[in-house]
């Protein structure tokens, strides 16, 4: 056929045919994305290749909207939970690169089958990429397509057993973690509080320096008397009886009642002037700014109670940056705030438009970053390379959120669809040019090779799931998530959703997930280091 001679017909055929064939379920487990590559293997093998400009591109884009997502939550991941989450995830790659160093030694093989078994086994695409940079795509993509398989359906069957081995109680476990999550992030709330401090007395509230005590808002005052309640500003004068709404968390309001007075029942409510709206930031233009630099209060005599950006309530301090989507929970007149949401925005949808001009500035950056050579001790010089380049490009883009007029940051959706369609490029690029060697990996090292990738795959999970729960302390549902995001495996995670409907396996996913994405990427160059 003609058509098997045009190289995009190819590309495309073999994307969509790897895309149905992730979707096809057995035993509620699924190959995924990752089926791309078992597909194009099969293409390599009849001789049906693409380009090596696709596969840089596509690992390029992958890699990037990795570190991009990542970057915001790379710094905190060590705070907290995060540092023993984050050793685990460590050992866990130094288990893995141990254990497939002597696979590699016990039975012969080469350095670029070894990165492949590392790869596959641990099912981290990443670590394949970067194995392929450094040795080729002649022998890592076809161990990695061998190996990959018993990675995803081994490391589903294990969590899925984890909890019997362990006798772990789930529902003992959600209610401990639910109390102490509480106690690490409280809500943010209101009370109202009877001005009783005589020191206060014919104060204004610039000149009671209420911040320097706890990080609260003072919102709305109803004078001793009075029916209907005002907005409180910097220059509201406090007299004795006063009521105040003040909205904080729960530990910073007990310390300003401490100073201002005693807590009231009594609901201080606008029943007739003023209103409540929740306003969404949508303009590009206003990313970054300072809450400060509006000057609501004064200049619309509106009050901003707290902020709301991806589900967590903030102060509304007035040196808070906006991001885009940050909802504001304002009080004041009506048409204030009809004025509020015309200039911020107030369009949810315009959250999601994606401007074309960051990604491609990060992506140039990336490639720059990755033309870098560091002179290091021991190791020698390191050139960082598409892999390295990119990823720091994406962690340190995606942690400032925006420089100058640029917003690096891209929503969700489309981070997703550039990540995506660049593992879809990488897999298919890779695949059809691992095909040609595939068969002969098999035969040379079948048995040997997957015996291999069971070895890296359970050994690593079973001894971080003993050392977390008993060494580190981690409890057993973090666990999960430092495990399954430790091998990067959503079969992994989709299989902890099943045992428990909680949030916090995927917040753990999602704090080492950098951690994993760069220690075995490390794995990868320290195996190629070690090997012969």
């Amino acid at each position: 056929m003609t058509l098997l001679h045009n190289q995009i017909f190819i590309l495309l055929l073999i994307i969509v045919l790897g895309e149905l064939l992730g979707k096809v379920r057995l035993w509620n487990l699924s190959l995924g994305p990752s089926a791309i590559i078992f597909v194009a293997l099969a293409f390599g093998h009849v001789g049906l290749t693409l380009p090596e400009g696709v596969q840089t591109i596509g690992l390029a884009m992958f890699i990037y909207a990795i570190g991009l997502q990542a970057g915001p939550g790379f710094a905190s991941s060590f705070r907290s939970h995060g540092i023993p989450m984050a050793a685990g995830v460590i050992l866990m790659a130094v288990i893995g690169t141990l254990v497939t160093w002597a696979c590699c030694r016990l039975f012969g093989f080469d350095a670029g089958t070894g990165a492949g078994l590392l790869s596959g086994a641990m099912t981290s695409t990443p670590s394949l990429a970067a194995a392929v940079e450094i040795v080729g795509h002649d022998r890592a993509p076809a161990a990695y397509g061998v190996t990959y398989g018993f990675g995803v359906i081994g490391m589903a069957v294990f969590i899925k057993l984890l909890p019997r081995l362990l006798r772990a109680d789930i529902a003992s476990e959600e209610d401990r973690l639910s109390r102490e999550l509480a106690a690490d992030n409280p809500p943010i709330t209101f009370v109202h509080i009877e001005v009783s401090n005589p020191n206060l007395f014919g104060k204004r509230v610039a000149d009671i320096f209420l911040k320097s005590i706890a990080p609260v808002t003072l919102t709305r005052l109803l004078h001793k008397g009075a029916t209907e309640p005002v907005l409180v500003g910097a220059d509201t004068v406090l007299q004795q009886g006063d009521h105040l709404r003040v909205v904080g968390r729960s530990a910073d309001l007990e310390k300003v009642q401490l100073y201002i007075g005693h807590p009231v029942e009594k609901e201080i409510a606008f029943e007739r002037m003023l209103t409540k709206k929740s306003i969404v930031v949508s303009k590009r233009k206003f990313a970054g700014s300072t809450l400060g630099f509006f000057n609501f209060r004064e200049t619309f005599n509106v009050q901003v109670a707290r902020i709301t950006r991806n589900g967590i309530d903030l102060p509304a301090d007035a040196n808070t940056r906006l991001h885009l989507g940050d909802i504001l929970h304002a009080v004041g007149d009506e048409r204030a705030l009809r004025n509020i949401s015309r200039m911020l925005g107030n369009d949810l949808k315009a959250t999601y438009d994606i401007s074309l001009l960051p990604i491609l500035v990060g992506l140039l950056l990336g490639f720059l970053l990755g033309r870098i050579t560091l002179p290091l001790p021991v190791v020698g010089p390191l050139t960082l390379g598409t892999t390295g380049g990119t990823l720091l490009a994406g962690l340190v883009l995606g942690a400032l959120y925006q420089t100058g007029p640029m917003i690096w940051d891209v929503p969700s959706a489309g981070n997703r669809l550039i990540r995506d369609l660049g593992l879809a490029l990488f897999m298919a690029a890779v695949g059809t040019s691992a095909g040609v060697s595939f068969v002969a990996t098999l035969q040379e090292h079948g048995l040997t090779l997957l015996l291999s990738g069971v070895l890296v795959t359970l050994i690593p999970v079973i001894l971080v799931a003993l050392v977390g729960l008993w060494w580190l302390r981690i409890r057993f549902l973090r666990l999960l998530g430092v495990l399954v995001g430790g091998m990067t495996s959503a079969s992994g995670l989709a299989a902890a959703g099943t045992l428990s409907a909680t949030p916090y396996a995927p917040a753990a996913y999602a704090t080492v997930y950098p951690v994993a994405l760069i220690s075995k990427i490390l794995a990868v160059k320290v195996l190629l280091m070690i090997l012969p």
